[in-house]
């Protein structure tokens, strides 16, 4: 019982500390950072309580150079934090594995320089996704050409089918622009943070990086961590 009472005064003290961090923030009309904050620690509960029942056999399975799009968190000092797309490092990441090893990426911003650390990839992922989303705006127009013929539940798909490939033009705005693997970021996540994609049939279920690139980016983790 006494421990449980101590572990009561610790959860006050932790939860006084966390609501003075988001007052100072709020106060100090750091609102952006205070909200990142709260998200975060609305995402981070979430993920505690469903860690017992979380399975990773249901997911897809994660092949090397595969992109996905993962929530890092807020993270200390300059970690790289939030939702990122990711290149996934694992050899050979087992269905049962409850984790997976990143780089993450970040879109290219004008006059900012990049250290010797990372890599700049240019516009692959992006002409990759385009490239997939072309093909299924195709397939998707062959399918339905006299749509104003089909039966109410082929309509039905289509519509569906039409709002996925909406969701994928939406993600390649985000990429126009060119991307850079942070090479010194690499880290192993829980694949509880993986927000897409999670089946084979998600928007980044079939995009990944070339081989070139990953030479690349096997290089620049040898120049760094490696004698």
């Amino acid at each position: 019982m006494e421990e449980k009472q101590k572990t009561i005064a610790h959860k006050q003290i932790a939860l006084n500390q966390l609501d003075s961090l988001l007052t100072y923030h709020i106060e100090n009309n750091n609102l952006k950072k205070a909200n990142l904050l709260s998200y975060w620690f609305e995402d981070f509960t979430k993920y505690n309580l469903d860690e017992e029942n979380f399975n990773p056999k249901f997911l897809k399975k994660y092949k090397r150079g595969s992109i996905i799009k993962a929530n890092l968190g807020f993270n200390v000092g300059n970690e790289e934090g939030g939702l990122h797309y990711c290149i996934a490092l694992d050899k050979s990441n087992a269905l049962s594995s409850g984790t997976l090893t990143v780089i993450p990426l970040t879109s290219i911003k004008e006059n900012k320089k990049y250290n010797s650390s990372t890599i700049n990839l240019g516009n692959e992922i992006y002409l990759n996704l385009k490239k997939i989303c072309d093909n299924m705006s195709k397939k998707l127009s062959q399918e339905y050409e006299d749509i104003w013929r089909l039966p109410a539940e082929k309509v039905e798909q289509f519509n569906i089918d039409f709002k996925y490939i909406k969701k994928v033009e939406k993600e390649i705005e985000k990429m126009k622009k060119g991307s850079v693997a942070l090479v010194s970021q690499i880290r192993t996540i829980s694949k509880q943070r993986i927000y897409d994609p999670k089946t084979n049939t998600d928007i980044l279920s079939n995009l990944r990086v070339s081989d070139n690139t990953l030479d690349l980016i096997d290089s620049k983790i040898k120049e760094l961590f490696l004698k």
